[in-house]
This record gives structure tokens, sequence and C-alpha cells, in this order.
């Protein structure tokens, strides 16, 4: 029997982190679900939008936001695979 596989995934702006993560599910035949915060952050409006300076002061002060629950129980899984965008250079 196969190991039970989940991809979670936080995505941001236009969405590439969550198409990757979708093609990974995809390929390993996965269940799926996202990382939302409780506080949705402002929508990207380019390099100077307010986001951004968001982003990079959190990072500064290490700024963990809360999340909500999760859909699912991680620990009915074998595996879990994370996907995340980069935000000021880290994870």
């Amino acid at each position: 029997m196969g190991k039970k596989i989940l991809v979670v995934c936080y995505s941001f702006s236009n969405g590439n982190t969550r198409m990757i993560a979708k093609q990974l599910q995809q390929a390993l035949g996965a269940d799926y679900t996202e990382i939302e915060t409780v506080t949705p952050y402002p929508a990207y409006g380019g390099f100077n939008s307010k986001v951004v300076s968001q982003g990079q002061r959190e990072v500064d002060e290490g700024f963990q936001p809360e999340i909500k629950p999760l859909s699912v129980n991680v620990a009915d899984y074998d595996v879990v695979a994370i996907g995340t965008p980069t935000w000021w250079y880290t994870m």
C-alpha cells in the first residue's frame, strides 16, 4: 500500500506557488489543502505597494501571522509537502 501524501500550500499574489503545488498534488495523487492567514494581506500592487513594505517589516521583526486551522489533520498523513513563496528572501 502506498503512502498517504498531503500537499500543503500558502500562496500569495499571482499564484505561482499554488500552481506548482497543484501540479505536485496531481503528479503524486495527493490530497491538497491551503494555509490561510486569519487577517488577509493587502492585495499586491507592485513593488512599491503596502504589502511589500509590510512583508519586509514582518521579516525584519520575525513576525509570524496567525493562521486558520487546516481543513485536514496532518497526523493522518505519512508525507507532508509544504509549498510557500519567498517573502523578502526567506520562507
